[in-house]
């Protein structure tokens, strides 16, 4: 798989920089670690709202994992009895 780079220096590194216009606006400029050159734009609410999703994921996931390691951990409290 091709890694992506910047078209200005070919950095292969990006960040993601909150800015708000001056009307108001929020947007997330994806842009070059290196040499700052955007190469896109992300409205800021997409953004949140895929972090909020991500996060309800994780924080299921982790609630199932915790569960079967009390499950394990009972299991093998009573078998130690």
């Amino acid at each position: 798989m091709a890694r992506s780079k910047c078209p200005c220096c070919e950095c292969h590194e990006f960040e993601a920089v909150p800015v708000v216009t001056k009307s108001g606006q929020k947007f997330c400029l994806v842009q070059c670690v290196a040499c700052g050159t955007v190469v896109g734009v992300l409205d800021d609410v997409k953004v949140a709202s895929v972090v909020r999703k991500a996060e309800h994921r994780l924080n299921a996931l982790l609630e199932k994992v915790t569960g079967a390691v009390v499950s394990v951990r009972g299991k093998k409290q009573e078998e130690g009895k």
